[in-house]
């Protein structure tokens, strides 16, 4: 009930061993498995070759938009925390768009019709999706929002459209970092939160991986 109202719902006390995620997962329903496999490993390792995999922090976003379909439900579990930083972060994204929506229609029907290219390359796959950042109903509410930098390819756009465009994309990014939108806490051994991707867009404080 509180996913569903909130987007957003924790636990605590899970068994804080590798398959502790699959067996709380399932009374949510079914994982889905992708080219990550069932669980997405994240720990500091040298040379990562994805952000999550370093002791920096991550700004707000959501996971997979280059993904068909966009993940929906995801659970992070807690194992074993680091003892100096890591604190996680939650920005409400249907809260930001209709704020954009109050205070700036323009830019808010921009992000709502305009198709984003989301890419992502490895030497296992290659995945790739256009959807706009913030998606409507057929009945005009917002149903999904969809922001992740890191994954956004080039925009097929007329030299016109361009300005207009990253005008409403950078106003977008201020709001994340609005503490209105944001929640931040930190997650114990053994805690697990699961949010709705398509609608809580999730970061991380930089953590020390030394401990």
């Amino acid at each position: 009930e509180r996913l569903l109202q909130d987007g957003v719902a924790l636990l605590s006390e899970v068994p804080s061993h590798a398959a502790g995620i699959l067996q709380a997962a399932a009374l949510v329903g079914r994982v889905a498995e992708t080219n990550y496999g069932l669980v997405f490993d994240v720990r500091s390792v040298p040379q990562a070759v994805n952000l999550a995999y370093t002791d920096l922090g991550l700004g707000l976003h959501t996971d997979n938009p280059y993904r068909e379909p966009v993940p929906g439900f995801q659970v992070l579990h807690a194992l074993l925390t680091a003892a100096d930083g890591g604190d996680s972060l939650f920005g409400d994204g249907f809260a930001i768009a209709e704020h954009l929506r109050a205070s700036s229609t323009d830019d808010f029907t921009l992000l709502t019709r305009t198709p984003v290219p989301f890419l992502y390359r490895s030497k296992e796959a290659e995945l790739y999706a256009e959807r706009p950042l913030i998606q409507l109903s057929c009945t005009g509410e917002v149903s999904a929002v969809h922001y992740n930098n890191r994954s956004i390819a080039p925009l097929r756009l007329a030299a016109a459209e361009m300005d207009p465009f990253y005008s409403a994309y950078r106003r977008f990014a201020v709001l994340l970092r609005d503490s209105r939108f944001q929640v931040k806490f930190r997650l114990r051994d053994g805690d697990l939160v699961v949010f709705d991707n398509q609608r809580i867009l999730h970061g991380r404080a930089a953590f020390s991986s030394a401990s």
